[in-house]
């Protein structure tokens, strides 16, 4: 999977990604500005329980093709210009792809770029990462009669095949849930978690902010050992993620109770969590705008609405998960979490 996807030469991420409507899928920016305008709030919810510091860091890592970046600053620009005046935006990127595409979109605008967000400390402010956790490659274990094994990728008369040996490291065995059903697949994804420990040291002061899609452990269980790895291109859904290697997107659903652990590891404190729906309802992604007069302006209105909808929808976006840790910043009273239930839940997705 991580050669799959991130080889330097042929890896998806690297040569191929294609994101949007004309590509293998889409982001909850590809529906319009509104997504970036409702997190803008929260980041300036942020910005403000850290004192309303004269200069702060706001981070994005894995940021597509640079569009929700380029629409929150202009939201802070236009709605918080004192927020935006110290706003310091950086984005962390593996793709010369995106890279190029972020260039674009954000050009004329002081930004930096790095491969690793340890490189970045001391990051003071916000990190974001929209649908980046899914990408980091997973450990399939699967429960059988002889105990936990791994399933290996072999190379059959000439095509990729699966095979099952033993966990390729000692303590993936016991990263099985007990209630894992013989014959279950369960995932489990070390650079994930090791990737949310590292920001632990690059982090001195303010919050992390994923947005995925997944479940907490139990959640998961619920697929009856289904597994959730996959594969998508064109918008669909492909019958063998092993063909055409580099060809198109793999994902897995987030654990998220790894993904917590990893966190307060690091020297994290969570801070909230909740279905993308909710927060982004707490956020006033549906309050009111001035009535729509001409033809045109109604047009434009119904397709707001639309938008909005498809990024609420308990089927799909909206059940995406909300997850926040801070450090050394205050975690009561943020906004975004504000409508969510204490153990707020949900394990929709769009891949």
């Amino acid at each position: 999977m991580e050669a799959a996807l991130f080889d330097p030469q042929d890896g998806y991420y690297t040569s191929r990604v294609a994101l949007g409507f004309e590509g293998d899928y889409l982001t909850a920016s590809d529906l319009g500005p509104h997504f970036a305008r409702a997190l803008a709030k929260a980041f300036v919810d942020l910005w403000t329980q850290l004192g309303k510091p004269a200069a702060w860091d706001l981070v994005e890592a894995g940021a597509g093709r640079g569009v929700f970046l380029r629409d929150v600053l202009g939201a802070l620009e236009r709605e918080r210009p004192e927020a935006a005046r110290g706003a310091r935006p950086t984005i962390v990127e593996v793709s010369p792809r995106l890279r190029e595409q972020q260039s674009a979109a954000l050009a004329g605008r002081d930004l930096r770029w790095a491969s690793d967000a340890r490189a970045l400390a001391p990051v003071q402010g916000v990190i974001f990462a929209n649908e980046v956790l899914d990408a980091f490659p997973v450990h399939v274990l699967v429960r059988t009669a002889d105990g936990v094994r791994e399933v290996f990728v072999e190379e059959r008369g000439g095509v990729l095949a699966e095979t099952l040996r033993a966990p390729s490291q000692s303590d993936l065995g016991w990263r099985v849930p007990e209630r894992l059903p013989q014959g279950g697949r369960w995932e489990v994804s070390p650079a994930a978690e090791g990737w949310v420990a590292s920001l632990g040291p690059a982090l001195t002061s303010g919050y992390v902010v994923f947005v995925d899609y997944g479940g907490d452990e139990n959640e998961l269980l619920t697929r009856l050992g289904a597994g959730t790895l996959r594969g998508f291109s064109r918008h669909r859904l492909i019958s063998d993620p092993y063909g055409e290697p580099g060809a198109h997107d793999l994902t897995a659903s987030v654990n998220f109770t790894a993904i917590r652990r990893a966190a307060e590891g690091a020297g994290f404190v969570f801070a909230g969590r909740a279905t993308q729906r909710d927060a982004l309802i707490a956020l006033g992604i549906r309050e009111a705008t001035a009535r729509a007069e001409t033809p045109i302006e109604q047009l434009r209105a119904l397709g707001r609405r639309s938008a909005i909808d498809t990024l609420l929808d308990p089927n799909g976006f909206g059940a995406f998960e909300f997850v926040c840790f801070a450090k050394d910043a205050p975690t009561d009273g943020l906004r975004m979490f504000a409508g969510a239930r204490s153990d707020a839940t949900g394990s929709g997705s769009r891949r």
